[in-house]
Protein backbone atom coordinates (compact mmCIF):
# COMPACT_ATOMS: atom_id res chain seq x y z
CA UNK A 1 0.00 0.00 0.00
CA UNK A 2 1.40 3.18 -1.11
CA UNK A 3 2.24 5.65 2.32
CA UNK A 4 1.27 8.87 2.57
CA UNK A 5 4.16 11.74 3.31
CA UNK A 6 2.86 15.12 3.08
CA UNK A 7 0.24 17.42 3.66
CA UNK A 8 -0.41 20.29 1.93
CA UNK A 9 -3.09 22.84 2.66
CA UNK A 10 -4.83 24.43 -0.62
CA UNK A 11 -8.24 26.19 -0.25
CA UNK A 12 -8.86 25.14 3.07
CA UNK A 13 -8.59 21.90 2.84
CA UNK A 14 -5.32 18.96 2.71
CA UNK A 15 -4.52 16.90 0.15
CA UNK A 16 -2.76 13.66 1.01
CA UNK A 17 0.00 13.08 -1.31
CA UNK A 18 1.72 10.24 -2.21
CA UNK A 19 5.61 8.85 -1.89
CA UNK A 20 5.34 8.69 -5.93
CA UNK A 21 4.33 12.41 -5.93
CA UNK A 22 0.52 11.18 -6.85
CA UNK A 23 -2.27 12.80 -4.99
CA UNK A 24 -4.44 10.60 -2.57
CA UNK A 25 -7.82 10.07 -3.40
CA UNK A 26 -10.29 12.92 -1.63
CA UNK A 27 -9.54 15.10 0.87
CA UNK A 28 -9.97 15.78 4.91
CA UNK A 29 -10.91 18.98 6.32
CA UNK A 30 -7.06 20.89 7.28
CA UNK A 31 -6.75 21.18 10.65
CA UNK A 32 -6.86 24.70 11.88
CA UNK A 33 -3.24 26.64 12.51
CA UNK A 34 -1.71 27.72 15.18
CA UNK A 35 -1.71 31.58 15.66
CA UNK A 36 0.51 32.62 12.36
CA UNK A 37 4.66 33.58 13.06
CA UNK A 38 4.93 37.34 13.37
CA UNK A 39 7.49 37.13 10.54
CA UNK A 40 8.06 35.23 7.36
CA UNK A 41 10.62 32.35 7.12
CA UNK A 42 11.27 34.83 3.73
CA UNK A 43 11.47 37.76 5.60
CA UNK A 44 13.72 36.40 8.23
CA UNK A 45 16.25 35.42 5.16
CA UNK A 46 16.32 38.96 3.97
CA UNK A 47 15.74 41.27 6.81
CA UNK A 48 15.33 45.47 5.96
CA UNK A 49 18.58 46.90 4.76
CA UNK A 50 19.99 48.69 7.94
CA UNK A 51 22.09 51.13 6.51
CA UNK A 52 22.77 53.45 3.40
CA UNK A 53 26.29 53.14 1.33
CA UNK A 54 26.84 56.23 -0.54
CA UNK A 55 29.03 55.87 -3.43
CA UNK A 56 30.20 59.61 -4.58
CA UNK A 57 30.29 61.07 -8.17
CA UNK A 58 31.93 64.06 -9.03
CA UNK A 59 32.41 65.77 -12.37
CA UNK A 60 32.66 69.04 -14.31
CA UNK A 61 30.44 71.76 -15.09
CA UNK A 62 30.60 71.94 -18.86
CA UNK A 63 32.93 69.81 -19.30
CA UNK A 64 34.53 70.39 -22.98
CA UNK A 65 34.74 66.65 -23.64
CA UNK A 66 31.21 66.32 -23.75
CA UNK A 67 30.37 69.61 -25.57
CA UNK A 68 27.97 68.92 -28.21
CA UNK A 69 30.38 70.95 -30.76
CA UNK A 70 32.91 68.59 -29.72
CA UNK A 71 31.35 65.41 -29.96
CA UNK A 72 29.83 66.21 -33.74
CA UNK A 73 33.21 67.17 -34.91
CA UNK A 74 35.15 64.33 -33.04
CA UNK A 75 32.85 61.57 -35.00
CA UNK A 76 35.35 58.70 -34.06
CA UNK A 77 36.86 59.13 -30.99
CA UNK A 78 34.48 61.54 -28.65
CA UNK A 79 32.58 60.27 -26.06
CA UNK A 80 29.11 60.47 -26.52
CA UNK A 81 27.43 61.98 -23.33
CA UNK A 82 27.73 62.26 -19.83
CA UNK A 83 28.85 58.86 -18.49
CA UNK A 84 27.35 59.83 -15.03
CA UNK A 85 24.61 57.41 -16.40
CA UNK A 86 26.72 54.37 -16.33
CA UNK A 87 27.70 55.23 -12.72
CA UNK A 88 24.07 54.82 -11.92
CA UNK A 89 23.62 51.62 -13.47
CA UNK A 90 26.32 50.58 -11.82
CA UNK A 91 24.67 51.15 -8.53
CA UNK A 92 21.47 49.77 -9.90
CA UNK A 93 22.89 46.88 -11.22
CA UNK A 94 24.28 45.46 -7.77
CA UNK A 95 21.06 46.26 -5.54
CA UNK A 96 20.63 42.68 -5.04
CA UNK A 97 24.11 42.21 -3.84
CA UNK A 98 23.75 45.13 -1.32
CA UNK A 99 20.10 43.56 0.11
CA UNK A 100 21.69 40.67 0.52
CA UNK A 101 24.42 42.39 2.66
CA UNK A 102 21.72 44.59 4.85
CA UNK A 103 22.46 47.70 3.05
CA UNK A 104 21.33 50.49 0.52
CA UNK A 105 23.33 51.70 -2.72
CA UNK A 106 22.85 55.30 -3.62
CA UNK A 107 24.93 57.93 -5.97
CA UNK A 108 25.54 61.06 -4.78
CA UNK A 109 26.29 63.16 -7.81
CA UNK A 110 28.07 66.31 -7.54
CA UNK A 111 29.62 69.04 -9.79
CA UNK A 112 31.94 71.98 -9.95
CA UNK A 113 33.39 74.45 -12.28
CA UNK A 114 37.37 74.46 -11.62
CA UNK A 115 40.19 72.87 -9.22
CA UNK A 116 39.38 74.76 -6.14
CA UNK A 117 35.69 74.41 -6.02
CA UNK A 118 36.24 70.59 -7.02
CA UNK A 119 38.86 70.21 -4.09
CA UNK A 120 36.12 71.74 -1.87
CA UNK A 121 33.57 69.48 -2.86
CA UNK A 122 35.51 66.18 -2.26
CA UNK A 123 36.02 67.84 1.32
CA UNK A 124 32.37 68.60 1.48
CA UNK A 125 31.55 64.97 0.62
CA UNK A 126 33.87 63.33 2.99
CA UNK A 127 32.19 65.14 5.11
CA UNK A 128 28.76 64.23 4.75
CA UNK A 129 30.03 60.59 4.73
CA UNK A 130 31.14 59.52 1.25
CA UNK A 131 33.89 57.40 1.45
CA UNK A 132 34.72 56.09 -2.22
CA UNK A 133 34.20 59.23 -5.21
CA UNK A 134 34.05 58.46 -8.69
CA UNK A 135 35.92 61.18 -10.54
CA UNK A 136 34.75 62.41 -13.67
CA UNK A 137 37.03 64.80 -14.40
CA UNK A 138 39.83 65.74 -16.90
CA UNK A 139 43.80 64.62 -16.60
CA UNK A 140 45.03 67.51 -15.25
CA UNK A 141 41.92 67.95 -12.74
CA UNK A 142 42.18 64.92 -11.07
CA UNK A 143 45.71 65.37 -10.97
CA UNK A 144 45.32 68.17 -8.08
CA UNK A 145 42.10 67.02 -6.78
CA UNK A 146 43.71 64.07 -5.75
CA UNK A 147 47.24 65.78 -4.70
CA UNK A 148 44.92 68.30 -2.25
CA UNK A 149 43.17 65.16 -0.88
CA UNK A 150 45.31 62.77 -0.43
CA UNK A 151 45.45 62.95 3.64
CA UNK A 152 41.78 63.01 3.58
CA UNK A 153 40.41 59.43 4.65
CA UNK A 154 38.74 58.85 1.10
CA UNK A 155 39.26 56.89 -2.33
CA UNK A 156 38.81 58.69 -5.39
CA UNK A 157 37.83 56.43 -8.12
CA UNK A 158 39.62 58.00 -11.75
CA UNK A 159 36.76 56.55 -14.48
CA UNK A 160 37.82 59.07 -17.55
CA UNK A 161 40.91 60.39 -17.67
CA UNK A 162 43.30 57.77 -19.27
CA UNK A 163 46.51 59.62 -18.98
CA UNK A 164 50.01 57.83 -18.16
CA UNK A 165 51.67 60.08 -15.67
CA UNK A 166 48.45 59.49 -13.10
CA UNK A 167 49.68 56.25 -12.64
CA UNK A 168 53.11 56.91 -12.07
CA UNK A 169 51.89 59.66 -9.26
CA UNK A 170 51.47 56.77 -6.82
CA UNK A 171 48.66 58.58 -4.98
CA UNK A 172 47.81 56.56 -2.12
CA UNK A 173 44.35 57.49 -2.54
CA UNK A 174 43.68 56.97 -6.17
CA UNK A 175 42.62 54.53 -8.28
CA UNK A 176 41.64 54.19 -12.19
CA UNK A 177 39.03 52.01 -14.11
CA UNK A 178 39.82 54.39 -17.27
CA UNK A 179 42.15 52.02 -19.34
CA UNK A 180 45.62 54.14 -19.27
CA UNK A 181 47.14 55.02 -23.12
CA UNK A 182 49.84 52.20 -22.67
CA UNK A 183 47.17 49.92 -21.88
CA UNK A 184 45.51 50.72 -25.37
CA UNK A 185 48.84 51.31 -27.05
CA UNK A 186 49.57 47.40 -25.56
CA UNK A 187 46.71 46.39 -27.15
CA UNK A 188 47.03 47.61 -30.70
CA UNK A 189 50.43 46.46 -30.70
CA UNK A 190 49.68 42.94 -29.37
CA UNK A 191 47.58 42.85 -32.86
CA UNK A 192 50.28 44.16 -34.81
CA UNK A 193 52.67 41.30 -33.80
CA UNK A 194 50.22 38.92 -34.33
CA UNK A 195 49.19 39.75 -37.79
CA UNK A 196 52.91 40.02 -38.54
CA UNK A 197 52.25 43.91 -39.43
CA UNK A 198 55.78 44.89 -38.28
CA UNK A 199 56.64 48.14 -40.60
CA UNK A 200 54.48 51.00 -39.05
CA UNK A 201 53.94 54.94 -40.05
CA UNK A 202 53.07 57.17 -37.30
CA UNK A 203 51.01 60.12 -37.91
CA UNK A 204 51.09 62.62 -34.65
CA UNK A 205 48.82 65.60 -33.95
CA UNK A 206 50.51 68.85 -32.49
CA UNK A 207 48.97 69.02 -29.40
CA UNK A 208 50.50 67.95 -26.28
CA UNK A 209 48.19 65.41 -25.43
CA UNK A 210 48.69 63.58 -29.36
CA UNK A 211 52.71 63.61 -28.35
CA UNK A 212 51.30 61.99 -25.14
CA UNK A 213 49.62 58.63 -26.87
CA UNK A 214 52.35 58.80 -29.63
CA UNK A 215 54.60 58.60 -26.70
CA UNK A 216 52.50 55.49 -25.41
CA UNK A 217 52.25 53.60 -28.49
CA UNK A 218 55.98 53.98 -29.22
CA UNK A 219 57.00 52.23 -25.82
CA UNK A 220 54.70 49.75 -26.90
CA UNK A 221 56.03 49.47 -30.26
CA UNK A 222 59.67 49.23 -28.56
CA UNK A 223 58.91 46.39 -26.26
CA UNK A 224 57.34 43.94 -28.87
CA UNK A 225 60.50 44.99 -31.47
CA UNK A 226 58.14 46.76 -33.81
CA UNK A 227 59.64 49.31 -36.65
CA UNK A 228 58.74 52.51 -36.38
CA UNK A 229 59.44 53.64 -40.46
CA UNK A 230 59.05 57.29 -39.74
CA UNK A 231 56.99 59.63 -37.86
CA UNK A 232 55.60 62.55 -39.25
CA UNK A 233 53.11 65.36 -37.93
CA UNK A 234 49.81 66.39 -39.63
CA UNK A 235 48.80 69.55 -39.72
CA UNK A 236 44.73 71.04 -40.31
CA UNK A 237 45.75 74.27 -41.98
CA UNK A 238 45.08 74.98 -45.29
CA UNK A 239 47.98 76.63 -45.96
CA UNK A 240 49.88 75.70 -49.29
CA UNK A 241 52.85 75.73 -47.52
CA UNK A 242 51.85 73.15 -45.05
CA UNK A 243 50.58 70.33 -48.26
CA UNK A 244 52.96 68.01 -46.46
CA UNK A 245 51.34 68.07 -43.12
CA UNK A 246 47.84 68.39 -44.46
CA UNK A 247 47.32 66.08 -47.44
CA UNK A 248 47.10 63.32 -46.86
CA UNK A 249 48.90 61.33 -50.16
CA UNK A 250 51.82 63.27 -49.42
CA UNK A 251 51.66 62.79 -46.07
CA UNK A 252 51.51 59.11 -46.26
CA UNK A 253 53.97 58.67 -49.50
CA UNK A 254 57.49 58.22 -49.87
CA UNK A 255 57.75 54.91 -47.91
CA UNK A 256 56.68 52.06 -47.44
CA UNK A 257 54.88 50.50 -44.59
CA UNK A 258 52.36 47.81 -43.44
CA UNK A 259 50.17 49.73 -41.17
CA UNK A 260 49.69 53.59 -40.62
CA UNK A 261 49.05 54.81 -36.38
CA UNK A 262 47.36 57.98 -36.16
CA UNK A 263 47.36 59.75 -32.87
CA UNK A 264 44.82 62.66 -33.33
CA UNK A 265 42.97 63.88 -30.01
CA UNK A 266 40.82 66.50 -31.55
CA UNK A 267 40.00 63.51 -34.57
CA UNK A 268 38.98 66.04 -36.79
CA UNK A 269 42.15 64.72 -39.40
CA UNK A 270 41.54 61.52 -38.62
CA UNK A 271 38.61 61.20 -39.55
CA UNK A 272 39.38 61.71 -43.71
CA UNK A 273 42.76 59.51 -43.39
CA UNK A 274 41.39 55.85 -44.21
CA UNK A 275 41.15 54.71 -48.11
CA UNK A 276 42.89 58.73 -48.45
CA UNK A 277 46.63 56.95 -47.55
CA UNK A 278 49.24 56.61 -50.23
CA UNK A 279 49.42 53.21 -50.25
CA UNK A 280 46.84 50.65 -49.58
CA UNK A 281 47.40 50.03 -46.18
CA UNK A 282 44.58 49.98 -43.02
CA UNK A 283 45.03 52.48 -40.14
CA UNK A 284 44.89 51.81 -36.60
CA UNK A 285 44.84 54.73 -33.38
CA UNK A 286 42.32 57.44 -33.19
CA UNK A 287 40.42 56.07 -36.24
CA UNK A 288 39.71 53.26 -38.38
CA UNK A 289 40.62 50.27 -35.55
CA UNK A 290 40.62 51.85 -31.97
CA UNK A 291 41.30 50.45 -28.63
CA UNK A 292 38.68 51.20 -25.66
CA UNK A 293 37.32 49.79 -22.42
CA UNK A 294 34.39 49.27 -24.47
CA UNK A 295 32.46 49.12 -27.54
CA UNK A 296 28.45 48.85 -27.25
CA UNK A 297 28.72 46.20 -30.49
CA UNK A 298 30.58 43.19 -28.06
CA UNK A 299 28.27 40.50 -27.66
CA UNK A 300 29.93 37.97 -25.40
CA UNK A 301 29.93 37.41 -21.73
CA UNK A 302 26.79 38.67 -21.14
CA UNK A 303 27.32 42.19 -22.61
CA UNK A 304 24.44 42.28 -24.76
CA UNK A 305 22.78 42.56 -21.41
CA UNK A 306 24.76 45.56 -20.21
CA UNK A 307 24.57 47.34 -23.09
CA UNK A 308 20.73 46.98 -23.73
CA UNK A 309 19.99 48.13 -20.20
CA UNK A 310 22.29 51.47 -20.60
CA UNK A 311 20.34 51.65 -23.99
CA UNK A 312 16.96 51.65 -22.11
CA UNK A 313 18.53 54.20 -19.49
CA UNK A 314 19.42 56.55 -21.72
CA UNK A 315 16.92 56.33 -24.65
CA UNK A 316 18.57 54.99 -27.55
CA UNK A 317 22.50 55.97 -26.40
CA UNK A 318 25.72 53.51 -27.01
CA UNK A 319 27.26 52.71 -24.72
CA UNK A 320 30.87 53.19 -24.81
CA UNK A 321 34.44 53.33 -22.97
CA UNK A 322 33.75 56.39 -20.65
CA UNK A 323 30.18 54.78 -19.55
CA UNK A 324 31.82 51.53 -19.11
CA UNK A 325 34.21 52.82 -17.19
CA UNK A 326 32.14 54.65 -15.01
CA UNK A 327 29.56 51.79 -14.57
CA UNK A 328 32.31 49.49 -13.34
CA UNK A 329 33.71 52.37 -11.18
CA UNK A 330 30.64 52.31 -8.96
CA UNK A 331 29.89 48.42 -9.65
CA UNK A 332 33.39 48.26 -7.76
CA UNK A 333 32.96 50.13 -5.02
CA UNK A 334 28.93 48.24 -4.17
CA UNK A 335 30.74 45.17 -4.86
CA UNK A 336 33.69 45.30 -2.20
CA UNK A 337 30.72 46.53 0.40
CA UNK A 338 28.78 43.42 -0.19
CA UNK A 339 31.96 41.05 0.08
CA UNK A 340 34.54 42.32 2.71
CA UNK A 341 32.58 41.33 5.55
CA UNK A 342 33.00 44.46 7.12
CA UNK A 343 31.45 48.03 7.84
CA UNK A 344 33.95 50.13 8.24
CA UNK A 345 35.08 51.65 5.33
CA UNK A 346 39.08 51.41 5.75
CA UNK A 347 38.63 47.25 5.91
CA UNK A 348 36.28 47.59 2.71
CA UNK A 349 39.11 50.12 0.55
CA UNK A 350 41.53 46.99 1.79
CA UNK A 351 39.50 44.66 0.73
CA UNK A 352 39.10 46.50 -3.18
CA UNK A 353 42.81 47.10 -3.44
CA UNK A 354 43.56 43.50 -2.63
CA UNK A 355 44.47 39.95 -4.24
CA UNK A 356 40.36 38.36 -3.21
CA UNK A 357 38.50 41.27 -4.60
CA UNK A 358 36.76 40.76 -8.04
CA UNK A 359 34.44 42.34 -10.47
CA UNK A 360 32.40 41.15 -12.85
CA UNK A 361 32.46 43.60 -16.09
CA UNK A 362 30.98 41.53 -18.49
CA UNK A 363 34.39 40.77 -20.40
CA UNK A 364 34.88 36.96 -19.46
CA UNK A 365 37.31 37.13 -16.21
CA UNK A 366 36.98 38.74 -12.69
CA UNK A 367 38.74 42.24 -12.64
CA UNK A 368 40.66 43.47 -10.07
CA UNK A 369 43.40 47.16 -9.05
CA UNK A 370 46.94 46.59 -9.67
CA UNK A 371 48.56 47.19 -6.36
CA UNK A 372 51.68 49.21 -7.86
CA UNK A 373 49.58 51.85 -9.34
CA UNK A 374 45.55 51.40 -8.81
CA UNK A 375 44.86 50.45 -12.46
CA UNK A 376 42.12 48.41 -12.67
CA UNK A 377 43.15 45.40 -14.88
CA UNK A 378 40.70 44.49 -18.03
CA UNK A 379 40.86 43.55 -21.49
CA UNK A 380 40.57 46.18 -24.13
CA UNK A 381 38.41 45.99 -27.15
CA UNK A 382 39.94 46.78 -30.82
CA UNK A 383 36.84 47.91 -32.90
CA UNK A 384 35.67 49.79 -36.18
CA UNK A 385 32.67 51.85 -35.51
CA UNK A 386 30.20 49.01 -35.31
CA UNK A 387 32.04 45.83 -34.74
CA UNK A 388 34.75 44.47 -32.31
CA UNK A 389 37.34 42.58 -34.23
CA UNK A 390 39.61 41.45 -31.56
CA UNK A 391 40.04 41.58 -27.21
CA UNK A 392 43.73 41.67 -25.72
CA UNK A 393 45.40 40.11 -24.19
CA UNK A 394 45.62 38.23 -27.63
CA UNK A 395 46.71 34.53 -27.62
CA UNK A 396 50.73 33.97 -27.41
CA UNK A 397 51.04 36.96 -24.98
CA UNK A 398 51.68 35.51 -21.66
CA UNK A 399 52.69 37.09 -18.06
CA UNK A 400 54.04 35.14 -14.78
CA UNK A 401 50.80 35.99 -12.61
CA UNK A 402 48.00 37.39 -15.12
CA UNK A 403 47.89 37.91 -18.87
CA UNK A 404 45.97 41.12 -18.25
CA UNK A 405 49.26 42.50 -16.79
CA UNK A 406 50.48 42.40 -20.36
CA UNK A 407 48.59 45.53 -21.12
CA UNK A 408 49.57 48.89 -19.64
CA UNK A 409 52.69 50.04 -17.32
CA UNK A 410 54.09 46.15 -15.19
CA UNK A 411 55.43 46.55 -12.11
CA UNK A 412 59.14 45.69 -12.60
CA UNK A 413 58.72 49.10 -14.85
CA UNK A 414 56.44 51.05 -12.95
CA UNK A 415 58.60 54.34 -11.25
CA UNK A 416 56.73 57.06 -9.09
CA UNK A 417 57.14 60.77 -10.20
Amino acid sequence: MTSLIKLTAVAGMTILATAGGALAQGVIPATPQAEAPKESSAAAANPKPTRTVTVGYLGLENDPRYAPEVVYTRIEIAPSGDPVQGAEMGVSDMQMLADAAGFIAKLDEEKAADAPSLIAKVKDMVGKGDRFIVLDLPANLVDQVASATKDLKVTLVNATAPDDYLRNRCYPNLLHTAASDRMLADSLVQLLRTRNWTNVLMLVGTTDRDKEIAASFKASADRLRLNIVDTRTLSLSTDAEHREQNNTQLLTGGVDYDVIYVADTDGEFARYLPYATQLARPVIGATGLTAAEWQWSWDRDGATQVTSRFDKLTNGREMDGHDWSAWIATRAVVTAYGKARSDDPEKVDAFMRGPRFGVDGSKGVQLSFRPWDGQMRMPITMSTFNAVIEVAPMDGFEHEKTTLDTLGTDEPEHVCQ
